[in-house]
């Protein structure tokens, strides 16, 4: 297995038992279910994109974005791929905000 595939493992990883521990709290938060599950994947998502942030700062990583950049043929920014793995998580969790406001 290599590196990149065992980022996405940890990634799924972090993803899932995120959101099951964050489902209860929203849940009784919330009083709607579909806000809880989206708040819940929301918090989920961005779990995982942190562990794909911070596996990208490893030196492993790097490597993998500067040979993707040069087998693309385009450059990569580093920022990019952090807006990237980040924006799910903040768009659900945005989208689980703003609709537990107007629900209340």
């Amino acid at each position: 297995m290599d590196a990149f595939a065992r980022a996405e493992r940890w990634q799924a990883a972090a993803t899932a038992f995120v959101a099951l521990l964050a489902i209860v709290p929203a849940a009784s938060t919330t009083g709607s279910i579909f806000i809880a599950l989206l708040g819940a994947v929301g918090v989920g998502c961005l779990a995982g994109g942190g562990v794909m942030v911070w596996w990208q700062l490893t030196p492993e990583g790097q490597a993998w974005l500067l040979a993707e950049s040069r087998y693309m043929s385009r450059s990569t920014s580093r920022a990019s791929v952090w807006v990237g793995n980040l924006s799910p998580g903040l768009l659900m969790l945005g989208a689980a905000i703003f609709l537990h406001v107007r629900a209340t």
